[in-house]
């Protein structure tokens, strides 16, 4: 049985829970090795803002969440970005997850929802995009009914990577 599809920001208690998401979501869509002390200064970053100095300028982000502290149905990961040719800076989506046992419940809708929120309440542009090899139509079929395509994504792995291997096979 899954909750409503109602997003809230994560709070220090869901560490745990958030952890079990993000390793759910590199297993079905990573493409590179995980850094995990890199990705658990992310996640600890959004969830505790508040043990940030004002004069870090490192990441800053939220998390929004489904579900009750302990039982996660779904997560989301924004932080602030900007481009290298700009000092506009915008809301980067790094991670839309829902749990494989929820999938089919409008959770992925509540969190593309959500992030539009975010984008509207800061009044920052918001860039999202799937990078994924799972359910990937599906998951662009979602995005395209919710958002605005600007662009599309490519990976090329480099001559005798799997990757490699599979866009040399499809040219």
């Amino acid at each position: 049985m899954t909750t409503l599809s109602i997003v809230r920001t994560a709070k220090p208690e869901d560490y745990a829970e958030v952890w079990r998401l993000l390793l759910l979501s590199y297993d079905e869509n990573a493409s590179f090795p995980i850094a995990a002390d890199k990705a658990d200064i992310f996640v600890t970053r959004a969830l505790r803002p508040d043990l940030i100095q004002p004069w870090d300028t490192g990441p800053r982000g939220v998390i929004g969440v489904i579900g009750p502290v302990g039982a996660l149905e779904a997560c989301c990961l924004l932080f602030l970005g900007s481009y290298w040719y700009t000092n506009e800076r915008h809301i980067e989506e790094f991670l839309v997850f829902v749990d494989p046992r929820c999938r089919s419940s409008g959770h992925g809708r509540a969190l593309v929802r959500w992030m539009k929120e975010q984008s509207d309440a800061t009044g920052l542009k918001l860039v999202t995009g799937i990078i994924s090899n799972v359910r990937t139509e599906a998951k662009v079929a979602m995005y395209s009914r919710m958002l605005p395509k600007v662009g599309a994504f490519f990976m090329y792995g480099g001559k005798g990577s799997v990757l490699g291997s599979s866009a040399a096979a499809l040219a």
